[in-house]
């Protein structure tokens, strides 16, 4: 049950980013794989399965723009 949820967020984090970002599911999907948000997300230990998909989505656009 546990992956299910880890993936329905990660579902509704990449149509987030793609709607922000004005681009297609497709390419979102590709650019949040490529994060280091997206490997924390993964891991217990970094909380990010208790946050607010915005504040992941917003994570996720501050890593592309190389602000920490």
């Amino acid at each position: 049950m546990k992956d299910y949820m880890l993936f329905r967020k990660m579902t509704r984090i990449v149509m987030q980013l793609a709607e922000t970002l004005d681009i297609k599911p497709e390419r979102a999907l590709i650019i949040f794989y490529g994060t280091r948000v997206c490997e924390m997300l993964h891991d217990p230990k970094y909380g990010y399965q208790i946050m607010s998909d915005t504040y992941i989505v917003n994570d996720v656009i501050s890593e592309l723009r190389g602000v920490n």
